[in-house]
């Protein structure tokens, strides 16, 4: 079985033999919604003035960003 260079980043970083129960298109979707998510924050933050439902929205994009900031780890793995 060939493996490509992002595969094996993958297996690298699950610290085993074979990919991780994640596909990578999975991987991909959660980098950009880790991103957007980062972005949506970065966005609300710059309002001129901050009311209870911007810092709402803010708080809400941040969390989202904690959810998937764990993808770019698996791209860190293979890097010292």
């Amino acid at each position: 079985m060939d493996v490509d260079v992002d595969q094996q980043l993958l297996i690298e970083s699950a610290g085993g033999d074979s990919l991780p129960d994640v596909p990578l298109p999975d991987v991909f979707n959660c980098a950009i919604e880790c991103t957007r998510e980062l972005l949506e924050f970065y966005m609300y933050a710059r309002y001129k003035y901050q009311d209870d439902a911007a810092l709402s929205y803010m708080e809400d994009a941040l969390h989202r960003y904690h959810t998937f900031k764990d993808v770019f780890l698996l791209g860190r793995a293979g890097k010292r």
